[in-house]
């Protein structure tokens, strides 16, 4: 092997590094890119009289710099946070919606029940009863606006996970294609392949959850879900869209094999369309189930309270809003039925259901909490539903969707348009007993409170009034008389007796009679105080010529105050309010994940870049060294030269 030999090798060998490092440099802002290096061996020595003498150098690889559990890391780092960064977008957004102060439905709450004190000041007021009857309407339209804007959210949701399926399938492709390409070349190292479709498989961890396994041959597998495999070999498989068979409003994701579909929603995770799906089942059908309910709340109750009304011209009230039915979606090809109505909107739970028949069993589980219970066949009290099961022919995995409270945001409108139907006033009065001139004649000081009631059961009165007598008998047994409509005091016993102690200091400073003493009037009630004469008298008469009666419409006005909701614990603004705390509670969460996950992005980039990335002052440096090498083998070259022809020279002397 001769210098000149060794002198070439020096300049193929550096030459190659040249093209490495100016590789490198071309490369630096290359996405993807790996760092890629050189390694030299020494070639087989010549075995001489005085030993083993070196050949040269030969360029034995190329190699790219990259650690695979470095990648395996920030792979996952870019599932999370793209999860958590679709998530927090989406909530942030309906965050904003929910908790506008001026926007939010809140505010036009407070508006009618501030115009419902108006009324209640003034129920013969014209212009009061229409400022109520506006506000009441700009509360349903608030209504109708979120649910618009809850649908077109769902919407919108439905596009971006059919587009991020569609990106997916892209992805999935290019990966096999790649897959093809580095089979093809394997023996050797196909750097700039495996960068491509490393970064191609960065990109679909944006999308979706992936687990990755390498063949004997270089090519990757790469499975989603529960096991899925998306790219096997040099084949890849695609995902589809379409809409549930339980709430077409849904779309389901879908994996297709080659005997047919599969839905595969509830397998998905991770990434920005696991991110989408989380933020839909999380936030949005639970806001808009909760908004729901307190629409359905406020109407139900008004509505009950309003019918136990006069209105202006005396006659009893009617609905006021128009209210909701229980929304039921069975499977298709289910055996069994179901029919589900409102048994107490106070009991419900602003939560759909999903109900499931087993083989066995019924199970139902409520979708936000996630609890679960059997039910039999016939009828179920169930959280403020009456569910009534048909159990004939049901058929194992028999499934209905339960949304109790879902379209009520929707359904809720204002029934009423005259100013003069509004039921400001209570159907009964009570007065103490006067002579034909109006003058008092009891000789006591008892008062009675006017009534309120409960139903409209036996009201207005029919056959005459109630009258009240007293009857003093000077201690625990004294009482007033209850003559019912058609009893004449003095004449015909009494029906019923309420107890009355005018001699106890307890009884006289108040007592309340309850409304089941006349469930079969109206289930009046009314308080009692002060000592009655005997023979005092009261009548409880239908209220007519009652327009200046104010009695319903402070019970209208006072529903905002009562806990009418979620069992009788919470008031229609703290319902409300509860739900934009849960919202605002979860977009505060997304929001403090995605930073410090993103953080761990961060630095699992930055070790990345310390193995994968270009410097480029070290390539600068590298220039340097392998071009003075190759310089240097150039001169070998030269000396060689120089040496052949002093070799020849001295031949021809």
């Amino acid at each position: 092997m001769s210098i000149l030999s060794i002198g070439v090798s020096g300049l193929i060998a550096n030459r190659h590094a040249l093209d490495t490092t100016g590789h490198n440099i071309s490369n630096v802002n290359t996405e993807g890119y790996s760092r890629q290096r050189i390694d030299f061996n020494t070639r087989e020595p010549f075995l001489s009289p005085a030993g083993y003498l070196g050949t040269g150098v030969e360029s034995s690889e190329i190699q790219r710099q990259y650690d695979g559990f470095v990648a395996g890391q920030m792979r996952t780092s870019l599932t999370v946070s793209s999860d958590l960064r679709a998530y927090y977008g989406e909530a942030q957004r309906l965050d904003d919606l929910v908790a506008d102060p001026d926007a939010g439905i809140q505010p036009t709450i407070q508006n009618f029940f501030d115009a419902l004190q108006g009324l209640a000041d003034d129920p013969t007021s014209i212009p009061a009863r229409q400022l109520a009857l506006t506000e009441a309407e700009s509360m349903a339209d608030r209504f109708h606006y979120f649910n618009q804007q809850f649908d077109d959210t769902r919407t919108r949701t439905n596009g971006q996970i059919g587009y991020n399926v569609g990106e997916i399938n892209r992805l999935a492709q290019n990966i096999a294609d790649i897959n093809a390409d580095i089979k093809l070349a394997y023996g050797s190292t196909p750097n700039d392949l495996l960068d491509k479709r490393d970064q191609l498989v960065n990109e679909l961890s944006e999308q979706v959850d992936i687990q990755i396994l390498q063949q004997t041959d270089g090519a990757y597998n790469v499975f989603i879900g529960r096991g899925q495999p998306l790219v096997m070999d040099t084949a890849a498989a695609t995902l589809g869209t379409q809409p549930s068979g339980l709430d077409p409003s849904h779309l389901e994701i879908t994996f297709n094999y080659s005997f047919g579909t599969q839905i595969i929603t509830d397998q998905i995770s991770g990434g920005t369309i696991g991110g989408l799906l989380r933020f839909r089942n999380e936030i949005l059908d639970p806001t808009q189930d909760r908004v729901g309910l307190v629409a359905l709340g406020i109407a139900d109750q008004l509505n009950t309270q309003h019918q136990l009304g006069l209105d202006l011209d005396g006659l009893v009230g009617g609905a006021l809003f128009n209210t909701s039915s229980v929304q039921v979606l069975p499977q298709p090809g289910n055996g069994s039925s179901i029919t589900v109505d409102y048994d107490n909107v106070s009991n419900l739970t602003g939560n759909s259901y999903e109900l499931i028949y087993d083989g066995a069993d019924f199970i139902l589980q409520n979708l936000v909490s996630g609890t679960t219970q059997t039910l039999a066949a016939g009828s179920n009290i169930v959280d403020g539903l009456d569910i009534n099961i048909n159990a004939a022919g049901a058929v194992t995995g028999d499934t209905f969707l339960i949304q109790p409270t879902r379209t009520a945001s929707l359904d809720i409108d204002l029934l009423i348009n005259d100013v003069r139907r509004l039921a400001a006033g209570g159907p009964v009065q009570v007065r103490p007993a006067v002579d034909g001139n109006g003058n008092p004649l009891n000789g006591g000081d008892a008062r009675v409170t006017q009534p309120a009631n409960s139903s409209m059961a036996g009201l207005p009165l029919a056959g005459g009034d109630i009258q009240l007598v007293y009857d003093d008998q000077g201690g625990p047994t004294s009482g007033f008389e209850v003559y019912y409509p058609g009893s004449v005091p003095g004449v015909d016993p009494f029906d019923d007796f309420i107890v009355y102690d005018n001699l106890n200091t307890a009884a006289i400073a108040g007592t309340q009679v309850p409304s089941a003493q006349f469930a079969a009037y109206g289930g009046i009630s009314f308080a009692i105080s002060g000592v009655p004469a005997d023979g005092d008298s009261f009548t409880i008469s239908n209220n007519t010529n009652g327009s200046s009666d104010n009695r319903n419409a402070l019970s209208l006005q006072n529903l905002q105050n009562q806990n009418l909701l979620l069992g009788g614990t919470a008031t229609f603004d703290a319902t409300y309010i509860q739900m934009v705390s849960d919202v605002g509670s979860k977009t505060r969460h997304a929001e403090l994940n995605l930073g410090a996950q993103e953080s761990l992005l961060v630095r699992s980039q930055e070790a990345m870049a310390e193995i994968s990335g270009v410097n480029l002052d070290e390539e600068a440096a590298k220039l340097i060294q392998f071009q003075q090498a190759y310089q240097a083998s150039a001169q070998v070259i030269s000396v060689a030269g120089t040496l052949f022809d002093t070799l020849i020279g001295a031949v021809r002397r």
